[in-house]
């Protein structure tokens, strides 16, 4: 009813010309804040452990607009315009303040387009998520509390997987026959800027394709990606894929699992982790992570109770000793939901990182280590996050 209020005052201030135009403009946004402590201990080299720190958190809030317009025949235009926004902080900072956080602080950092549709499916032009979300697979990180092992496929590490949320993206997505859908994405990359002269460069593209499927209480997603010339450099690509199934057995509860690799081909720059560690991955290897997850989700009345486990395997197609790269990652939740909008949480995150390893759940600049991200000089360093969090929905 409020959506609807608020929507209705829009059009009426533009009046007549979103009369004429006959269009709906809804207002939306989340507020996403808490109390956490955040530390990285147990580090391979003495002297490069995070100790623990109180840190007032925001996770995700955003304020957002969507725009629909009927063109016939059915046809339609839209727009979406969402914005992420610090409510902790008031600027575009990441967690530590130590670098920022490019889905917040502007206006359209978030997930942001305009498009036209019909029977066919849609195009969309504008700031997207290509091979990012998980869908309605897990989204335990995304839609229910902070942080969660769920977001593996987009945590710090070795290297960054094919695409985040993506400014400059072409998409079109398919109407559902049958359970299924799709949408196929296109990226410039960098290729767009003055950066590209193409001398002694080959252009940065970005291709993604994601097929998602829904019947009765079973669903899947299956992502593959793939950034191509990373920095204009011929055959420095990011790739990556993953499957996802999931069984909602009840209302509100499912049980899923996600499996696939993140990988970067010619490597750019040797990772070294220093003393007693030495060099992880070596200029020119095409290193690979295998990455799996396994999620619970359970509605028990107002509670909604949540538990995650991701493993990093061991980096391949390494020229050097690829021993003890191996991580794992816990998630524990429990939210309580005071209406349909508004919940409270307890979480509990934690990375376990062997000796030669440094993944970090460093998403949306949530971490407090050097550069939002732990360092490969951290390797060895287990981040834990617990967390009392209030989200609320507009």
């Amino acid at each position: 009813m409020q959506k609807k209020l608020l929507a209705i005052a829009v059009a009426g201030a533009l009046a007549p010309a979103a009369a004429m135009a006959q269009s709906t403009v809804e207002i939306y946004g989340r507020a996403n804040m808490g109390l956490d402590m955040w530390q990285a201990k147990g580090a391979t080299v003495t002297g490069n452990d995070y100790n623990s720190r109180a840190r007032v958190f925001d996770q995700g809030s955003r304020l957002g607009f969507r725009v629909n317009e009927s063109l016939g025949g059915g046809m339609r235009a839209f727009v979406v315009m969402e914005t992420g926004v610090n409510i902790d902080s008031g600027n575009n900072s990441g967690q530590s303040g130590q670098s920022a956080n490019t889905s917040t602080g502007f206006w359209a950092s978030r997930d942001s387009y305009a498009g036209i549709g019909g029977d066919w499916g849609d195009v969309r032009f504008g700031r997207q998520s290509p091979f990012y979300s998980n869908g309605i697979i897990s989204q335990a990180g995304a839609n229910y509390i902070n942080q969660s092992a769920d977001n593996a496929y987009s945590f710090g590490g070795f290297f960054g997987s094919p695409s985040g949320r993506e400014s400059n993206v072409a998409s079109y997505n398919s109407p559902t026959f049958g359970g299924f859908n799709a949408s196929l994405s296109y990226g410039v990359g960098a290729s767009e800027g003055s950066g590209f002269t193409g001398t002694g460069q080959k252009k940065e593209q970005l291709y993604a394709i994601t097929g998602r499927y829904t019947g009765g209480p079973f669903r899947a997603q299956f992502d593959y990606g793939t950034r191509q010339n990373v920095g204009n450099v011929e055959n420095q690509d990011r790739n990556g894929a993953k499957i996802g199934a999931g069984f909602s057995y009840a209302p509100g509860s499912q049980i899923s699992a996600i499996v696939g690799y993140v990988e970067q081909k010619k490597s750019a720059a040797a990772v070294t982790g220093g003393a007693g560690v030495g060099t992880i991955i070596a200029v020119g290897d095409n290193a690979k992570v295998p990455i799996w997850i396994l999620n619970w989700e359970h509605m028990l009345g107002q509670w909604q109770l949540l538990a995650q486990y991701a493993n990093f395997g061991k980096l391949k197609n390494t020229s050097v000793d690829a021993s003890n790269t191996e991580a794992q990652a816990y998630t524990i939740a429990a939210k309580y939901f005071l209406s349909k909008r508004t919940g409270v949480y307890a979480s509990f995150n934690q990375m376990k990182n062997k000796e030669r390893a440094f993944w970090d759940m460093s998403n949306a600049g949530y971490s407090s280590s050097t550069g939002a991200a732990l360092p490969a000089a951290s390797a060895g360093a287990d981040p834990r996050i617990i967390a009392l969090g209030v989200m609320h929905n507009f």
